[in-house]
């Protein structure tokens, strides 16, 4: 099986450290979502990143669905509780964490189209900011929680160095500082 990916998908980036975590070998095809390259529309006629392709040439698609798959690809794994109140807290705290990537995307598509202000963009950051909030509290429910919540954090870091996400959510600094310290958040690491 192989990724399709862009080096700088936080949604990618998420799946290569559960996969890391998880001991799976992911080898990823980086893949520019915007030129619809045909590995890509072929993998997903949604023309987004990531999809995953298996060994049969099927493809698994949406990174939630493919962090399930990955999960349950390692029976007895510890990422995640595979069912109870623990098990929809992570998949819970997951949301969170891609709605935060989901706002953050719209808001980099925006600028470059010189949208910076207005409504639409200030509702982006209000969202951004109520999740972080939620999010600073939901911290150590889980590995996939945690997992999901550093890279979200780190992707702000990384695209809005000017969001002060830090000075309000202790318990995220305290977690991404821990997680991105680790192998497999170092190992997929976007380029500068």
């Amino acid at each position: 099986m192989k990724l399709l990916a862009s080096a700088t998908s936080p949604y990618a980036r998420k799946l290569r450290v559960i996969a890391h975590e998880l001991g799976i070998t992911l080898p990823v095809e980086d893949t520019t979502p915007m030129t619809d390259p045909a590995a890509l529309l072929a993998a997903n006629p949604l023309g987004k990143v990531p999809a995953l392709v298996l060994e049969d040439g099927s493809a698994i698609i949406d990174s939630p669905v493919i962090a399930a798959f990955l999960l349950a690809s390692v029976p007895g794994q510890q990422l995640m509780a595979t069912s109870g109140p623990a098990h929809w807290h992570a998949r819970t705290t997951e949301a969170l964490a891609d709605g935060v990537l989901d706002a953050a995307i719209i808001l980099r598509f925006n600028m470059a189209q010189g949208i910076t202000s207005g409504p639409w963009v200030d509702r982006q950051y209000r969202a951004i900011e109520r999740a972080l909030s939620v999010m600073n509290t939901r911290v150590g429910g889980s590995g996939l929680g945690d997992i999901c919540c550093a890279v979200a954090v780190d992707y702000l870091s990384f695209r809005f160095p000017d969001l002060d996400w830090r000075s309000h959510n202790p318990a995220l600094v305290a977690l991404a500082d821990r997680l991105l310290a680790t192998p497999a958040f170092i190992a997929t690491q976007p380029p500068a």
